[in-house]
């Protein structure tokens, strides 16, 4: 297992055009690196997640963050580059710190242990909620009643929430008698 430990800074990056990006977490520790690559629904629901985490265990709710650290220039390769297949986390009250694991789909299928672990302060996952959601957002818009990608706004598709119309079908006119 890699461990990080404590983080210096953490931030989410989409790499690619809208609707053929990649997505990955950046980690610094000192002058180690590491890129997490995982899905886009992977990085919104890590934020939710931390929000979840900090609102139910924290026992500094309420109370605005520390200063945090930015990542700063990344360089091209990391040290640690982690496919990522799962996620874990845990929370450790007497540091409030947030406790994410890793694991890369060969250590899934063998069940070893987590490939990589890291440690997130209070400040540092607050910050991280909205960077992680406007990483996520800001890509292709999407349908306002099933959420799935659309090209560009008002692209007609096939929406299962709307019982798969896709355009406004004109009323006859109402007869008067």
């Amino acid at each position: 297992m890699i461990d990080f430990g404590l983080v210096d800074a953490l931030d989410a990056e989409a790499i690619g055009q809208p609707g053929a990006r990649r997505f990955r977490l950046r980690v610094r520790v000192g002058n180690q690196y590491a890129s997490l690559w995982m899905e886009k629904e992977s990085v919104a629901a890590l934020g939710r997640s931390f929000s979840a985490l900090l609102a139910e265990r924290s026992k500094f709710r309420g109370r605005p963050p520390g200063e945090v650290e930015a990542v700063g220039n990344f360089p091209q390769n990391a040290q640690v580059e982690l496919q990522v297949a799962r996620l874990g986390l845990d929370w450790d009250g007497d540091d409030e710190h947030i406790i994410v694991l890793a694991d890369e789909a060969e250590a899934v299928e063998n069940n070893d242990t987590p490939s990589f672990r890291m440690e997130i302060n209070r400040s540092l996952a607050l910050r991280c909620l909205k960077q992680f959601q406007d990483t996520v957002s800001a890509g292709r818009p999407t349908c306002p009643l099933c959420h799935e990608a659309l090209e560009y706004p008002g692209q007609p598709h096939f929406c299962p929430r709307s019982n798969g119309h896709n355009f406004e079908i004109p009323l006859p006119p109402r007869e008067v008698e």
